[in-house]
């Protein structure tokens, strides 16, 4: 019994010390300032990068220049089309009878230089220049001067044989006067009538002149009319794939729409965005595993081809609790070959396998 209570005794007392030494050397511990902790090294860090799926050479988006209703609709979602193609027509009432008024201001002023040209074209020999040039003008007052001309001869032939016998008193002064009064008035009449084609005629032909650059003018509003009409029409300015066509027949399309239509190319490549830390550390040619953001699903891989010399905001926002919405990002482009049934915008997130050697 006494061997007894001594082992229990000095189980009690070894307990003691055990514990007493544990809490002497946890308390020496506890008073030791802390180590410093090893910075990460950001070089074996895994880069994995978020990114978004857009066509090949990015999308393109399509919309009117000014609201008007949808009246046909000659394309749909998941369709093949070629540059030009017709996707759809917009209400052009407006612009149509735009057009009519300029076509119809157009012909008048080609009508009417017709006319002047026709009336240009019947012209005569009015007079010969000192320099031995000849002067047209137009057939009347041509026909009026030689008019004048024509009644002048008969009376200076008149006065020649009415001369000789004013002189000897045979005929009266008085009438001989008179002749040679009138002869000056036809004289006068002559260089006015004169004056008066040349003037006519220079005229018409400034008039024609004014009429040809009207119809100038004329053509170029006929030509903006035929283009404000043509931008009712919209129509794909890619060979490509219609990935977004949300129209509907009737309804109001406004500039502000143009997300609405979505072309772009079959091939697809992804867009990543590259923080602060990483500029300098992705290099064309670095090897990407591509993965489903939300599923981590694997997408397939891809190599950059391309990096953008500046930075900026993202568009998106991830599940990363830890983000900051005031980093900078810079852009690569990743091209892949077997993602053609991805989603456009859908968020992936790509991890780096190989470094480019370059």
């Amino acid at each position: 019994m006494k061997l007894k209570k001594v082992i229990i005794l000095l189980t009690i007392i070894l307990a003691i010390i055990v514990g007493l030494s544990y809490i002497a050397v946890s308390l020496r511990r506890a008073s030791l300032p802390p180590e410093p902790s090893k910075a990460p090294s950001i070089e074996k860090a895994p880069v994995r990068l978020y990114g978004r799926v857009e066509p090949l050479h990015r999308e393109v988006f399509l919309g009117p220049q000014q609201p008007r209703r949808v009246t046909k609709i000659l394309a749909k979602e998941g369709q093949y089309v070629k540059k030009g193609q017709v996707l759809l027509e917009l209400d052009a009432d407006v612009e149509q009878q735009a057009v009519q008024v300029a076509f119809l201001r157009l012909k008048e002023l080609e009508s009417e230089l017709e006319l002047l040209l026709d009336e240009l074209k019947r012209e005569a020999p009015l007079a010969e220049s000192s320099t031995g040039e000849v002067q047209y003008a137009l057939q009347i007052p041509v026909s009026r001067v030689r008019e004048l001309e024509s009644r002048l001869d008969l009376v200076l032939d008149e006065l020649k044989r009415k001369e000789p016998l004013s002189r000897v008193g045979a005929v009266p002064e008085q009438d001989y006067t008179q002749k040679v009064l009138e002869s000056k008035v036809i004289r006068n009449q002559i260089v006015t009538a004169k004056m008066e084609a040349e003037l006519d005629f220079s005229q018409k032909r400034l008039q024609a002149e004014r009429i040809r650059k009207k119809i100038s003018t004329a053509n170029a509003e006929l030509e903006l009319k035929r283009r404000e009409l043509a931008k009712m029409v919209l129509t794909s300015p890619i060979d490509g794939f219609v990935y977004k066509f949300d129209i509907r027949l009737g309804e109001l399309l406004t500039p502000q729409d143009f997300q609405r239509i979505v072309l772009g190319k079959w091939p697809k490549q992804i867009r990543m965005y590259i923080e602060n830390y990483w500029l300098g550390k992705i290099r064309v040619g670095d090897l990407f595993e591509v993965r489903d953001a939300e599923t981590l699903e694997p997408i397939g891989e891809g190599k950059v081809i391309e990096v953008s010399k500046y930075v900026g905001a993202r568009d998106f926002r991830t599940e990363d609790s830890l983000e900051r919405f005031d980093t900078k990002y810079a852009q690569a482009i990743l091209s892949m070959s077997n993602i053609a049934d991805v989603p456009l915008g859908k968020l992936v997130l790509c991890e780096r396998k190989t470094i480019s050697q370059r």
